[in-house]
Parts: structure tokens; sequence; C-alpha cells
């Protein structure tokens, strides 16, 4: 069976919800799958579901993507964001970013960070067309391989999409 079928990336259908303790395995194999993404522990993922804002994008009863965040005072922090590489381009990114904003709008943050490797042209490209906007860069914030980050930011108005 090809990996998007297993992966459950052939339909168009995508439901985003909050994350729960039995998504942290198939999380933690997508990290694994995404180079570009921070890997994290079991341990931190299962904090992120109790504690943070932790989001699941599923296709057809599968987990196609993640996003993990944080809400401080007035600001959200998307910490890392995945998704299977099969199930790219098909809008679970986006949809996974604009549910987290949204959430986070309600909660009172009126602007989001992020940061993503200063090689990740396509990462730089998504975040770039849903309307974020470059603010810095954090020299050799990224180790294995060391790299800089760079800083975007979104204002209140949300998301492009």
């Amino acid at each position: 069976m090809p990996a998007s079928a297993e992966n459950g990336c052939n339909s168009t259908h995508i439901t985003v919800r909050r994350m729960i303790a039995p998504d942290v395995p198939p999380a933690l194999a997508i990290l694994k799958n995404s180079p570009e993404a921070s890997i994290w522990s079991e341990e931190s993922l299962l904090e992120s579901v109790s504690q943070g804002i932790a989001l699941a994008a599923e296709q057809e009863g599968r987990l196609a993507g993640i996003l993990i965040g944080r809400v401080a005072a007035d600001e959200f922090e998307i910490l890392n964001l995945a998704v299977w590489e099969e199930c790219r381009g098909r809008g679970i990114a986006t949809r996974l970013v604009d549910a987290a904003v949204e959430y986070a709008r309600v909660k009172g943050a009126r602007q989001t960070y992020l940061e993503v490797r200063a090689s990740n042209e396509g990462g730089i490209a998504f975040y770039k067309g849903m309307g974020f906007q470059v603010c810095g860069r954090r020299p050799n914030y990224y180790r294995h391989p060391a790299e800089d980050a760079v800083l975007f930011v979104l204002h209140k108005g949300g998301t492009k999409s």
C-alpha cells in the first residue's frame, strides 16, 4: 500500500480537532518524517496535549498533521507544525494554522509568532502566503544542524485563507 493511502491522505476531507493522548505515537512518527520540524519527545507532546494548544488534522480517521502552540498574555506562538510529507499541498497546514490562530484570538492573543529554519524555503513561502511577515532572525537558533531561525509575526487580522 502506498504511504499516502497508509497515512489517510487520499481524501480532501480534513478534520481539525484538539490532540489527545492516543495521537502522540502517530504525531511522533509525523515529526520523525519531517526533517524541517522540531523533534519533540513523547513527554513533551503529552504535556502539550494537556497544557498547551495541540491540534490534530485528520483525514479518513488517520492523523495527517499536528500543530503545537501556546498563548502568553496577548501573544500566540506556534511551536511546531508538521504534516506527513505525502499529505502536503492539500491544505492541512493552512487549516491547522487557521484553527490555531482563531483559538488563540479567542483566548486574547493579538499577534502570532513563530520561527522557521532559514533553509526551509517551503515553510517560509507558506507563512508569507498566509500573511505572516518576517520580523527578525536568530543566529544559530537550531541545532543538528546549527542554523539560523527566521522570525515571523502575524498581527491580529488573521490569516489570508
